[in-house]
């Protein structure tokens, strides 16, 4: 395992992009805030890359993770790891980290959320129909085109070919909310697994080395995203 000094000489700039930090700017960190941001930005990129293996980036809201400044209060040193208030991602964050049970298969059982009932909000489709049409390979076009001979797309104009291209991808959106809240959201757990590989045995080691004291290690988790309905 490196000293505190080995992992401080191989400390570049790179290693604190993204995070408001930079070894050479204004920001002067010492040796416990280096061992404390080194643990967030282990925590931040595992979970990233977690989310990059699942191809949950759609629009980057989930894996834009910012890690905050490091706050000093007497002996007790915090840190904020998560997402800015205005990422539509620190509302729903937490329901793909843990999952959320689906009202007919209760899976994944360990998430502490469940879907109410199947109804579907207009919002919960418009939604899933602003991701089809980002992800247009998901949709076939046979299916939408099912049912007309040769003479009648002919004489189908352009507005009504529109209208009913919209239709169907309604149909579709709304099949999916169902099926999502009959069989619920797959757990990730990009931040819930990679918390003890990030703050584990030899993160603590080096802390309680840089303080030259026995550590007492609080992580405290704290989400206020809508809840599941």
């Amino acid at each position: 395992m490196p000293s505190i000094r080995q992992a401080q000489a191989g400390e570049t700039d790179a290693m604190y992009q993204n995070v408001g930090i930079n070894k050479g700017g204004q920001v002067e960190l010492n040796e416990v805030e280096k061992v404390i941001m080194e643990g967030a930005v282990v925590l931040m990129r595992k979970a990233q890359q977690k989310i990059k293996r699942a191809r949950k980036i759609d629009k980057g809201n989930l894996s834009d993770i910012q890690v905050g400044a490091i706050i000093q209060k007497g002996g007790t040193y915090s840190i904020t790891i998560g997402y800015s208030k205005d990422n539509p991602a620190s509302e729903y964050y937490d329901f793909n980290d843990k999952g959320v049970r689906g009202v007919k298969s209760g899976r994944p059982a360990s998430s502490p959320y469940k879907f109410k009932n199947l109804y579907v909000s207009k919002k919960f489709v418009e939604n899933i129909m602003q991701w089809y049409l980002r992800h247009k390979n998901y949709v076939r076009n046979e299916d939408q085109k099912r049912g007309l001979s040769g003479l009648q797309k002919k004489r189908k104009s352009i507005a009504d070919f529109a209208s009913q291209e919209k239709t169907s991808l309604r149909s579709l959106a709304i099949n999916t909310a169902k099926k999502i809240k009959r069989e619920g959201i797959p757990r990730l757990g990009f931040f819930e697994d990679n918390i003890p590989v990030a703050f584990g045995p030899e993160f603590q080691k080096k802390l309680g080395t840089a303080l030259g004291q026995d550590i007492a290690l609080n992580i405290k988790q704290s989400f206020n995203g809508n809840s599941s309905k």
